[in-house]
């Protein structure tokens, strides 16, 4: 096992920082915040490729969050606690991070609903959610829910809508304010943030050097002694890779998997005025606004009354190969999304983006759960599967648990959880089937 350049030349006897934390998007922000909380006495930086934090892919995110609506318990957990601890941090005034509870819907074909019946029987007992069938939905919101004897419909794969699955206590709020607040928090700490600097490699390291070539060798006990960066060596005591769907990039080298890849997702902004205008102000429920939509096929829209807009997207799995691209397609809306958007909602024809962007989701497919294990002593946190924003708070506060080995963390709120159920070797999850 070869070191990719000489670090023995490089190398201090006093590490540059205690911790060094690869990756400065949400997941990363919140574990050096709690690392640093709980550990003040240790220097902990921020290494991020970007001119600022949260400039990656958690900038590229639609910022909705669910209260609590995941078929795995433990998403459930972790959505429930970080939301609410957001939801604190705005009313005690620590941030103002604009969260607007216009609700999910997500909209159910019988084959959607057949996968997660029990889930959903079980949100409805629970008073989280409310089920609607597809004659209301069309009174209540405007939406199409029949396609018999349309061919079109029928060639898009579109089927009958039967059940509306709403749950009142989600919505979006704000990705960037969400980021300064980690931010602020980072930084009134002591937490340093390197900014503009891409890691290139993790450097491995002898625990015991001996002074041979290639170290370390295949026998040696080794360690992650730091990180290669701009051409140099930075040297840490502890390494945690955050670094979401960049994160194969550093470990695949070195021989770990992180149980992770990259995919591409897009988002398009479509303008409201005249009728269109109308419909996004309507609101439906006595006055509620018009709730995020999540159709069978992937097709999802985000009303934004604020914005005078309509942001709309679809989920393609099957066909969009896995790796890194930021490029926003046109013909990806022409093509994929505007077809089966005018079938739901015939308002939209017609309609064009104004505006359009794309980021990466770090997905396990595995499960769906984010992902934190510690191999040597680094640490890795992701698989957030775009869900890393509303689960935020929690992660950071297990990774920092996993990472000094303590048996539990306690979440918000004083929940304990245990610390090892999201790691590789005692993994215990449920699978979740509602990836939006």
């Amino acid at each position: 096992m070869k070191a990719f350049f000489n670090y023995s030349s490089l190398r201090s006897s006093v590490a540059d920082f205690d911790v060094i934390v690869v990756g400065g998007g949400i997941l990363g922000l919140a574990s050096a915040y709690y690392i640093k909380l709980n550990h003040r006495d240790l220097s902990v930086a921020i290494i991020e490729m970007e001119k600022d934090v949260g400039q990656g892919n958690t900038a590229r995110s639609v910022g909705g969050y669910r209260q609590g609506i995941f078929t795995s318990h433990v998403n459930r957990i972790l959505a429930e606690t970080t939301i609410q601890h957001l939801r604190e941090a705005e009313q005690s005034g620590e941030a103002k991070l604009s969260m607007q509870e216009v609700g999910y819907m997500i909209l159910m074909d019988q084959n959607r609903y057949s996968k997660t019946v029990r889930a959903v029987q079980d949100f409805v007992e629970q008073g989280k959610a409310v089920l609607l069938r597809g004659e209301e939905l069309e009174k209540q919101l405007g939406v199409v829910t029949r396609f018999d004897g349309d061919e079109e419909a029928q060639l898009l794969g579109i089927e009958n809508i039967v059940y509306g699955f709403f749950a009142p206590r989600c919505g979006f709020l704000d990705v960037e304010k969400v980021v300064n607040l980690y931010r602020r928090r980072c930084v009134s700490e002591g937490v340093e943030l390197l900014l503009n600097k891409r890691v290139e490699q993790l450097v491995l390291e002898p625990v015991q050097p001996l002074g041979i070539p290639n170290e370390p060798r295949a026998w040696q006990k080794i360690k992650v002694g730091g990180v290669k960066v701009n051409g140099e060596y930075l040297q840490a005591e502890m390494v945690v890779v955050a670094a979401g769907s960049w994160s194969p990039q550093l470990l695949d080298p070195i021989g770990v998997d992180c149980f992770v890849k990259p995919k591409k997702r897009q988002l398009f902004v479509i303008q409201t005025s005249g009728e269109l205008e109308k419909f996004l102000m309507s609101g439906w429920d006595n006055g509620r606004p018009l709730p995020m939509m999540f159709f069978p096929n992937g097709l999802y829209v985000v009303p934004r009354r604020s914005d005078k807009a309509f942001w709309v997207s679809l989920t393609d799995e099957i066909g969009r190969k896995f790796g890194l691209e930021n490029e926003p397609e046109p013909s990806f809306f022409y093509e994929n999304v505007y077809p089966p958007l005018v079938k739901y909602f015939p308002q939209f024809v017609n309609t064009r983006p104004s505006a359009m962007w794309a980021g990466n989701y770090s997905m396990n497919y595995l499960d769906g759960n984010p992902i934190v294990f510690k191999f040597l002593n680094c640490l890795v946190v992701t698989g957030a599967s775009g869900s890393g924003v509303m689960k935020s708070d929690a992660v950071g506060r297990i990774a920092e648990a996993v990472l000094f080995d303590k048996p539990y963390a306690v979440l918000h709120g004083g929940v304990k959880f245990d610390s090892s159920i999201l790691g590789v070797e005692n993994r215990k999850v449920d699978k979740e089937y509602f990836i939006l």
